[in-house]
Parts: structure tokens; sequence; C-alpha cells
């Protein structure tokens, strides 16, 4: 996006980044900026600093403010060449600067090098995004994992909110990992997660714990709302021939709202399971 007052400027400007096929926008003054920016994907913005009303520098802290815009790459277009006033459009978040009269081959090479350092930018935040994402998730069940689930509880603990947990553990899977193999086994442990997954409320935590234990974290719903929980996970297992036949479940489910620690609400999921099993 071009940025200028005059709009002899901004042609100038233009007339050479079409040569690149760069797909352009253009805005006279702050209020411009502020509705292309919220209405398009801005790539990098070419900002004058002498504007008046807003100048420049000031839409830069604008923009570097608000987290939808404040990773935008900013090219000052300026007459100045005060080392000082160039100092100020560093600060106020630029990443470089041209001066006027422009020269075309200098604003294609930088208007090309910061795009491609956004691109790069953006390429390592989409990794570090997926990075983050395995850490939390279960790899076969692509459920969350412990360290999610945990996590979760603490916070809770922490806010001192109500919640329900419901805990699940498959009974005497190892005999059919000895029947149907490893290969089998892991297509049921799967199949089994989505009947969790399928059978709980929006904006619940599923997770599979380690091996054939799994749990749910529900905020505080009434209690009839949690008992229909538990007869979609039967009903679902049921309806799968597949599982029905593999194995047997045991499900206990508690409500949280003392104060309490995660390692005491282990035990009592635990102790639950063993008063459940006789």
């Amino acid at each position: 996006m071009i940025v200028d007052d005059e709009k002899f400027n901004i042609e100038i400007v233009a007339a050479y980044l079409k040569e690149e096929n760069y797909k352009l926008f253009y805005a006279l003054n702050v209020q411009g900026v502020l509705k292309a920016v919220n209405k398009k994907e801005i790539d990098l913005i070419l900002l004058d600093i002498n504007m008046p009303d807003v100048d420049g520098l000031e839409i830069c802290r604008m923009l570097k403010s608000e987290s939808k815009t404040k990773d935008i790459p900013i090219i000052f277009l300026t007459a100045y060449q005060d080392v000082e006033y160039i100092s100020r459009a560093f600060e106020a978040g630029g990443v470089d600067y041209i001066n006027k009269p422009f020269n075309s081959v200098e604003l294609l090479a930088r208007v090309k090098t910061h795009l491609q350092n956004r691109a790069y930018l953006e390429d390592i935040k989409a990794k570090q995004s997926k990075l983050a994402q395995l850490s939390i998730t279960d790899p076969l069940t692509k459920l969350h994992n412990t360290l999610f689930f945990e996590s979760q509880i603490k916070t809770k603990l922490k806010h001192e909110k109500p919640f329900w947990v419901i805990y699940v553990k498959i009974e005497n899977f190892e005999k059919v990992n000895a029947l149907y193999g490893f290969h089998t086994s892991n297509k049921i442990l799967k199949k089994f997660a989505e009947i969790l997954q399928n059978s709980c409320v929006a904006k619940s935590t599923v997770a599979r714990l380690y091996g054939v234990h799994f749990a749910m974290i529900i905020k505080d719903y009434d209690k009839k709302t949690i008992q229909n929980i538990e007869k979609q996970i039967f009903q679902n297992y049921r309806l799968s021939e597949d599982l029905c036949n593999a194995f047997s479940y045991l499900v206990a489910i508690k409500y949280i709202q003392k104060p309490t620690t995660l390692d005491n609400i282990y035990k009592i999921l635990q102790n639950s399971l063993e008063n459940v099993k006789g």
C-alpha cells in the first residue's frame, strides 16, 4: 500500500511498482490507511512521513500498536536526510526509508527485499505454530495430550473455576493387542478417540493421557448435561461393532469445585475408577 497526501507522488511510486505486477492499494490520509488495513491483506506499506493532520510517524505508531497490523513492514518515504529525523522513523517502527526524489532501482530493490523478509518471517511463524500444536497433541489420536490437559487443569484451579472431569479407561486392551496386532489396535484407539471427541460438548478439552487412559475437561454445566455426555459416549460405542467386540471401558466423573491440586485430582479419579471396577 502506498500512503501519501500528494496524488502525484503516489502515481510515481505506483508506476514503478506496476512493472513488478504488485497488487497496489492507496491512501491519502490516516483514515484511508486504517480503512484499508481493516479490509485488505496488506503485505507492506510505503508511508510518507510529512503528512497533514496525522504525520507518517504517528500513523506508523498506531499500526504498530495493533496486533493485526504490527507485523506489516513499513518503509518511510521522505525528503528529510537529517540523521535525527531518520532515527525517529526507525524508533516509530519503520524497517527502512527511501529518500525523495525516488530512484526506481533502489525503490524496487528495497520493496522486494522487505517482502521477501516478511514471507520468510511468516514461514517461520507458521512452522513455530505447527510445532507448538504438535507439542500439545497426541500423535496417534490427534486429541490433546497430557501436557495440554494438565495445563488446562492448572489454569482452572488457579482461577478457582468449577469444572467437570470425565476420566475414561479402556479395560484389558492388552488382549486386543495380542489378538489383532498393534496396527489394528491403533485403529481401534483412534476410533474410540473420535467417539469421545464427537460425544463431548463444544469448547471442552478431550485428551489422551497415556496408553488407554483418556480424559475430558468440561466447564460448569449441570449434572444432567454431563450424564448425557456419558450416555452419548456409550451409545456411540455400542453402535461400533468393532469397538464393542474388542473391549469394555470404565468411566469416572468428578465435579471439581473446591481448592485442590492436580495430583489430588488424579488420585480422586483413580480411586473412582477402582470403585467402579469393584
